[in-house]
């Protein structure tokens, strides 16, 4: 049985797209490995400044050290099962900007980096950490883990010197594992986005699609972030460096951030200029980096910049009823994301949310002939109106805030408008051709090269128009479609 065509568009455009984004968020879970989920029990954490204490109850989400060095105490409870001879080996899982001399029970078991109370004499220990905790260490019931922390070399812009997450916390008691990189699970959402950026990233290139930079710049964005979350999977740093790929990723989001109303104005014809675009992405990319926490300057443009974006999107003069649900229903699924859990979000939401926008920016235009297109176009010039047939018209050329329209019959008539104006008011085979030059394709007989770079067409009525460089492409691909 033969799928009707709007079944197979629903199928192809939304239905999927929401699917792999499910699919993606599941995916982490089922690839967990079993020494993440099988942490045990934190009861309580408490700090001091020296190891006799006094000791203060601590959050592990907003730990700062006086003077970057202290001592953490942790109390974890172990079950009859997980200790004694026969039971697996136990490791303590550390994981952030710091560096750490752990005791297990009154036992020195092992060292992340060597903390100490100046900085030149400690040693920055690596990002990532796991404490082999010997059998005979462990005791069922309660067992008491000391950590003499230091941290001279982070930064001070983050929230907390231990980083994770309620699904994978930087402090944990878990079955040992001599890998000491975080699990390839937990950035698998990541690492399936990163597969679904460059398969965009191709279609983008090769595909007739709207905005087409635009939609590169954020494609790219986006796979820089992914890459460079991917990294931590791979390779244990030492702590010093995070603010370095931190900063590399909030950047890059703010990139894409900065670009979504940008690429929306200018899909639905709101003719935003690029300057306002890159003074946007300069500021963005300045408070990320100067003001901190990087990942919350980027949150929070985001609740600024996906609600502008639905916005533009309604107001667009230029999307139908169908485009305008379909881009509402994608850029709906990123704020979503937005309010679930934060220490998530960078993780893995926002590649499991970006789905149906790609799939969004992955449209192709629909084909020239399909859309309806105005018989004539009113011209104003010098208080008066005349009524132009639009098929009359070879090229418009762009004279400041005027129009200088060439006609078939050797006419040339001003009109009051600017060029990017008339632009959204001309019929579809209207297209740029130059800076300062708009096409009637109609009236195109041939694209010819002039050598050095320098192209040119020829129209009906030996008329000719200039042709550059970078609109060389797109004038062919319309010309392939007619």
């Amino acid at each position: 049985m033969q799928i009707p065509a709007f079944d197979r568009y629903l199928a192809a455009w939304v239905i999927a797209p929401y699917l792999v984004a499910a699919l993606m968020l599941a995916v982490p879970q089922l690839l967990q490995p079993t020494s993440t989920q099988n942490a045990l029990g934190l009861i309580s954490v408490s700090l001091a400044d020296e190891r006799s204490g006094p000791w203060r109850p601590a959050q592990l989400d907003a730990l700062q050290l006086s003077d970057d060095h202290g001592w953490l105490r942790a109390v974890f409870t172990v079950p009859v099962a997980s200790a004694g001879p026969d039971a697996p080996p136990l490791g303590l899982y550390l994981s952030g900007t710091f560096s750490a001399r752990v005791y297990w029970n009154d036992h020195e078991v092992g060292f992340k980096g060597l903390p100490a109370e100046e900085p030149e004499s400690e040693s920055a220990g690596p990002i990532d950490a796991i404490i082999h905790l010997p059998v005979d260490t462990v005791v069922p019931g309660n067992n008491i883990a000391l950590l003499e922390l230091s941290s001279h070399y982070r930064q001070h812009s983050l929230n907390s010197i231990i980083h994770g997450s309620e699904i994978l916390p930087g402090l944990r008691l878990a079955s040992y594992s001599s890998e000491i990189r975080r699990p390839i699970g937990y950035y698998a959402t990541p690492l399936l986005g990163f597969v679904l950026l460059l398969i965009t990233t191709f279609v983008i290139v090769s595909a007739n699609i709207c905005e087409r930079r635009l939609a590169m710049v954020m494609a790219i964005g986006l796979l820089v972030a992914a890459s460079a979350e991917l990294f931590r999977a791979f390779y244990a740093y030492p702590y010093g460096l995070h603010m370095l790929r931190l900063g590399l990723v909030a950047s890059a989001l703010m990139v894409f951030t900065c670009t979504l109303p940008f690429y929306f104005a200018r899909r639905g014809g709101f003719r935003l200029p690029v300057s306002g675009l890159l003074a946007l992405v300069t500021a963005g990319i300045a408070a990320t980096l100067w003001l901190g926490p990087p990942q919350d300057i980027v949150h929070a443009a985001l609740w600024v910049c996906v609600p502008a974006s639905i916005v533009l999107v309604w107001r667009s003069p230029n999307t139908t009823h169908t485009d305008r649900l379909f881009q509402t229903s994608a850029l709906g699924c990123l704020l979503l994301s937005l309010s679930l859990d934060k220490d998530l979000f960078f993780d893995q939401y926002l590649y499991a949310a970006m789905v149906p926008l790609l799939a969004a920016m992955c449209r192709p235009v629909a084909a020239t002939g399909s859309q309806p297109r105005p018989a004539s176009l009113l011209v104003s010039s010098a208080g008066r109106t005349r009524v132009v047939d639009c098929k009359d018209i070879l090229t418009i050329q762009g004279a400041g805030n005027y129009s200088q329209i060439r006609l078939s019959s050797g006419e040339t008539i001003l009109d009051d408008r600017a060029l990017k104006e008339l632009l959204t008011l001309l019929p579809t085979n209207f297209i740029r051709a130059h800076r300062s030059h708009l096409v009637n394709l109609d009236a195109v007989h041939e694209l010819r090269s002039l050598g050095a770079g320098k192209y040119e067409l020829l129209l009906t009525h030996q008329q000719r128009c200039p042709l550059s460089r970078s609109h060389v492409k797109s004038v062919r691909e319309s010309l392939a479609q007619r």
